[in-house]
C-alpha cells in the first residue's frame, strides 16, 4: 500500500507529560560520551511476577562509518518466551548507529511483534539529534513522521549505554524517541545496595525511575541498580504497575578496547 505523507513536524519544545510529572527542560549529558569496548555483551534474564518468560542481549556490535563519519554501532535482541503482559512483545531486535563524540543516534531501527502485529521502525537525525525523521511500517502500512526537539533525542539503545556514562549521583531527565512518540524518564539517586550478580553480591547504586510517553495517561515507576565500579554495568532494573517487570543481569562479557 502507499506510504501515509509525513506529518508535519511540530515546533521544538519539551514533549508532554501526564499529570504527576515534570517536563524535561534540560535533559542529562554525560561529561564525556560512552565509549564501551567493541564486543561488549550483557544478558539480562526477565521475568514477570516471578515467572521466567525469556531474554534481553545488549552488544556493542562493532566500529564503522555512516555517511562518511565514524560510528559505534549498538544491537539489542529480545527472545520472549511467551505474551504474558500487554507491554511485553513476543520477540524483536533494535540497532543504533551513534557517532564519536557523541551519546546520541543518527540512525536507529527496531523490529518486534505484539500480538498479532508486527512493527518495523526506522528513525534517523540530524548531526545535532534534534530533527527526526521515522517511517514506521505496522503490517505493511507505512506511516512517516518528523520531529523536532531542544536538545539531542535517544533511542532505546543509546539510553542504556548514556545511563552508564552519568555521573553516580546524576539526577534529571532523559528524553528517548521510539514508536513515534517521545518518552520522558527521570532518574533519581536511591542510595548503595549490595545486589547479587552470577559472580557474586556486588556493590551498586540505585535509582528511582520514572517515566511515560507524550499519549501515557498515567506515569510508571521502576527502580534500577548500576554497579559501582567504572563499568556501571546495569545490574538490575525493576518495572512495578499491574504486573513487575524484572531484568537481571546473567552473561557480561567485556569485550576488546
Amino acid at each position: 500500500p502507499p506510504a501515509r505523507p509525513a506529518q508535519p513536524a511540530p515546533p521544538a519544545r519539551a514533549p508532554r507529560v501526564p499529570e504527576g510529572m515534570s517536563l524535561c527542560h534540560a535533559p542529562l549529558q554525560p561529561g564525556v560520551p560512552p565509549r564501551p569496548a567493541v564486543g561488549e555483551t550483557l544478558r539480562y534474564l526477565l521475568d514477570v511476577d516471578g515467572l521466567s518468560v525469556g531474554t534481553v542481549d545488549f552488544k556493542v556490535e562493532r566500529r564503522g562509518a555512516h555517511e562518511g563519519q565514524p560510528v559505534v554501532e549498538y544491537r539489542s535482541l529480545f527472545r520472549l518466551d511467551a505474551l504474558v503482559a500487554a507491554f511485553v512483545p513476543v520477540r524483536g531486535q533494535a540497532a543504533s548507529l551513534v557517532a564519536d563524540g557523541a551519546y546520541w543516534p543518527r540512525k536507529a531501527m527496531n523490529r518486534y511483534e505484539l500480538r498479532a502485529d508486527l512493527f518495523d521502525e526506522v528513525v534517523t537525525s540530524d548531526a545535532t539529534g534534534k530533527a527526526l525523521r521515522s517511517e514506521r511500517v505496522k503490517n505493511g502500512e507505512t506511516k512517516t513522521a518528523e520531529r523536532r526537539f531542544i536538545h539531542p533525542v535517544l533511542d532505546f539503545i543509546s539510553a542504556f549505554y548514556l545511563v552508564r556514562a552519568l555521573p553516580v549521583d546524576a539526577k534529571g531527565c532523559v528524553i528517548i524517541y521510539g514508536n513515534q512518540r517521545a518518552y520522558t524518564v527521570w532518574l533519581t539517586p536511591d542510595g548503595e545496595e549490595r545486589i547479587t550478580t552470577p559472580v557474586g553480591v556486588r556493590p551498586a547504586h540505585r535509582y528511582q525511575v520514572l517515566f511515560a510517553s507524550e499519549r501515557s495517561r498515567q506515569p510508571q515507576r521502576g527502580r534500577l541498580w548500576l554497579g559501582a565500579d567504572a563499568a556501571r554495568v546495569p545490574y538490575q532494573a525493576e518495572l512495578v504497575g499491574p504486573q513487575t517487570l524484572v531484568g537481571r543481569i546473567h552473561v557480561y562479557e567485556t569485550g576488546r578496547p
